[in-house]
Order: C-alpha cells, then structure tokens, then sequence
C-alpha cells in the first residue's frame, strides 16, 4: 500500500537519486512514416550497497506499480521503474507535493507528457523535448511551493540517498578517546539550494566539497556537544530510513550511553 509517510520517504529517495525521463514509442502512419508517442518513466536505481537492492526489488509490491529489473555483467544491479501512465497519474501528483529538488523539472515533464497524450511526433520534435528536458534539469529545479521545514521521511529519503552518517573515533592531543560525529549531504551546484534549506532549518554550514568546484556539501556537527539536538533528531530519521537505519541507531546508541534522555518521536512535530 503506497501510504502517504512512504511517499514522503519516495520524494526524497527520488530527490536524491532518482531520474525521470522521456521515452519515444515508434509508429508508422499510413505512409510509412516514422512518428512517434511520447512516454515518461520514473526510475530508482540500485546500487551495489544490499540494502538498496533490496529495496528497489521490493517497491513493485511496496507501491503496487512499476517493475523492476536487472542488468549488469552479472545481473547485479536492479532498477524500479515506473512507466504504464495510469500508474503516473497516481504517483506524480503525490511525489510532486513532497520533493524539494526536481519538483519543477518533473512537473514540466509530465504536464508535457499530458499535452501530448495520443500526438503524434516527428523525429525532429523527439529531438527537440529531449534537448528541452536536458535544459530544463538545470534551469527548474526546487519544490512547487516554498517549504519552511523537511518532513522527516522526506529527510530520511533524501539522506539516504545523497547523505551520510559518520562516526570516526581519534586520538587528541591529551591522549584520550574523541568521537567525530557528523550527519550531511552532498549536491550538484545546480541544487544548491537544497543544501541551504537543510543549512537553513537545521543548522550546520554548506560548504564546497573542495575535490570539485561543482559539487557542495552540507555539514552538522553531531558531537557530544550536539547530544540533546541528536538525541531529538535520529530517532525521527531512524524510524523513517530504510537503507541507513543501522548507522543512525548506532549514533542513538552512543549518545545514550553519554546518559541524556531521548524524545519519544511525534510524526507531527516540526524539526527545529
């Protein structure tokens, strides 16, 4: 049953790493010319991490469309796509509300897959829309409305995707034991924006990745100074996550152990 917390968790996985693009369904007319429907498929891709795999096997029964299939030397890697139009006129619209980064860009995609429902295209005007959706990737990017906060499923998702959480033990100067405990995420120059709404609602600093003048990344410290603020985030971001989860409980795990009390999470109270 696709609930409305998993399309939550879909629009930021999706954000992420997800892709949507154009499809081209040939047909001749009459006088043998080559013409052509246009299509649109929503795609999630897996990694080589098992935990991904297993998920993106898992959504054709979690939502109850799309499929998914595999490719790879050894067939080791698998995609959940969504393609048949019933299926996206129910899952679009839910999405859309929800994602941050290419709400704009996919809501450009699909009112054009609706204007051009059961037209015939020439090959030059396939041409045109790919060239178009290349452009409009770059140039529409962000939510459909202004959002003051992330949902936690959606944060879940989306960290789950293009975040991290880190825990490094070290040495200082004094010889004792030091945790680096971190949460973050990175993005494409042209979703900036997306790390200065995390910057914004949830603290930390964005900064450049420093390997690639194109790339930024978004850091909050969740160090022992950070534990009240930690112990009233991850246990949200936990019970949303469904690839990262272990991690997270791992760092609950930690800060408990520094013996602070953690809030009982509220799927309705806004993160601060």
């Amino acid at each position: 049953m696709l609930t409305e917390t998993l399309v939550k968790y879909l629009a930021g996985l999706l954000d992420a790493d997800g892709s949507s693009t154009f499809s081209f369904r040939r047909q001749r007319d009459q006088h043998e010319e080559d013409l052509y429907y246009l299509g649109l498929t929503v795609r999630l891709a897996s990694s080589t991490a098992i935990d991904k795999l297993s998920f993106v096997e898992s959504l054709p029964n979690l939502t109850g469309m799309g499929t998914f299939s595999r490719y790879g030397a050894h067939k080791q890697f698998k995609t959940w796509a969504v393609s048949k139009r019933s299926d996206l006129e129910m899952l679009m619209p839910r999405l859309l509300k929800h994602m941050v980064v290419k709400a704009k860009h996919w809501q450009w995609q699909f009112e054009l897959l609706r204007e051009c429902r059961g037209k015939l295209l020439t090959p030059a005007q396939c041409e045109e829309m790919k060239e178009a959706s290349k452009v409009s990737r770059s140039t529409r990017s962000g939510p459909l409305k202004p959002k003051n906060h992330p949902t936690w499923a959606w944060l879940a998702g989306y960290l789950d995707g293009d975040g991290w959480y880190r825990m490094k033990c070290y040495t200082g100067r004094d010889g004792y034991p030091r945790w680096n405990i971190s949460v973050g995420a990175v993005a494409h120059a042209n979703d900036l924006a997306v790390l200065r709404f995390l910057e914004r609602t949830l603290g930390g600093i964005v900064r450049g990745h420093g390997q690639s003048p194109n790339v930024f990344v978004w850091y909050r410290n969740l160090g022992a100074e950070q534990s009240s603020y930690a112990l009233r985030a991850l246990p949200y971001l936990a019970k949303h996550s469904r690839l990262k989860r272990d991690k997270i409980n791992q760092m609950i795990h930690h800060h408990r152990q520094q013996r602070l009390s953690p809030l009982t999470p509220d799927e309705g109270e806004a993160i601060v």
